[in-house]
């Protein structure tokens, strides 16, 4: 561990990649609990690559353009004196470089939570964003009592685990179907919270499917007209 406010810096500019890495993969996707030692290593091994690629294409432009990039020969062979008459340009292409190597590390967590498994996902983040995701789904719950209730998605629990204790909110427009009717009549509310524990099974709706069924019909309705 760092022993002073350099060596802190140090560790927090090292390991920048790996965090915006582990932190943007999480708000892509399901909750995850791995053990400190699995995301420590997730953040050390993401910090390493990216900071050794950006490295790597550093040395490459320094090859092709020494009047523009920082002279890294003179920096390990001066040190303090040659940073202290080019502290503004070093100052920039650090920041630069740190810059880079995070945005890599945001192109990967993309990718990460674009192609995680579904055994890493809970049952509810499959049905609401894993097929489909981004899109505001309509959501039809069957309860344990025989009651129904249907209405847009508006938030659920992103925990990994398909625990009980966790609640799924939905808003309007809103149908309730008591136990013993046939037929469910719109509420007055503006949104609603269902207990997972009450949840028997869950139905979903999604726009982006209805549209392209719509769209398939109609094609081969235009195909058959044209026969």
């Amino acid at each position: 561990m760092p022993t002073d406010g350099r060596g802190l810096l140090l560790l927090i500019v090292l390991l920048l990649p790996g965090l915006t890495y582990v932190a943007l993969r999480d708000r892509r996707s399901s909750e995850r609990r791995p053990t400190a030692f699995r995301e420590s290593g997730a953040v050390v091994f993401c910090s390493l690559v990216t900071e050794f690629v950006t490295l790597v294409l550093f040395a490459v432009l320094r090859w092709l353009l020494p009047g523009l990039t920082p002279d890294v020969g003179r920096l390990v062979r001066e040190g303090g004196e040659y940073a202290r008459q080019h502290y503004v340009s070093l100052g920039w292409w650090g920041v630069g470089l740190l810059a880079f190597a995070c945005g890599l590390a945001a192109a990967a967590s993309v990718r990460a939570a674009a192609h995680a498994h579904p055994s890493q996902m809970s049952a509810w983040w499959v049905l609401f964003d894993g097929w489909y995701p981004g899109e505001t789904v309509t959501v039809g719950c069957l309860l344990e009592d025989g009651a129904y209730l249907e209405g847009r998605l508006a938030s659920f629990n992103v925990s990994a685990e398909d625990a009980p204790d966790r609640d799924l909110v939905l808003m309007q427009p809103l149908k309730y179907r008591a136990p013993g009717e046939t037929e469910a009549h719109p509420l007055p509310w503006s949104a609603g919270c269902v207990s997972a524990s009450r949840i028997v099974t869950l139905f979903v709706s999604y726009p982006i499917a209805g549209a392209e069924g719509a769209e398939g019909a109609e094609g081969e309705a235009s195909g058959q007209a044209g026969r």
